[in-house]
């Protein structure tokens, strides 16, 4: 179960546009979580870790193919990380 910091995050990164849009700067999953605590969505790194393993271990290799084959550098590449996100760029 996510906590609560984790699940608002996911849900602002849906819902606020500038904070999707702050998003796309990241290029790493510590960025990532940086940038969360820079909103004050108090998450760790391994909490983090842990939500997008769980998340990675779902996909089946074409999917996650097309995920590592992203570039950090696109600002694509966060948004493909996680499941609520990667549905925003369908």
């Amino acid at each position: 179960m996510e906590s609560p910091q984790l699940d608002s995050f996911l849900k602002a990164v849906v819902y606020d546009h500038a904070i999707a849009t702050g998003l796309k700067g990241c290029m790493t999953q510590a960025e990532i979580v940086a940038y969360a605590k820079s909103l004050g969505f108090l998450i760790s790194l391994e909490e983090w870790q842990c939500h997008i393993d769980a998340d990675w271990s779902s996909l089946d290799p074409a999917a996650q193919s097309k995920i590592s084959d992203c570039d950090p550098s696109h600002w694509s590449w966060a948004f493909r990380q996680t499941a609520i996100w990667r549905a925003m760029l369908m």
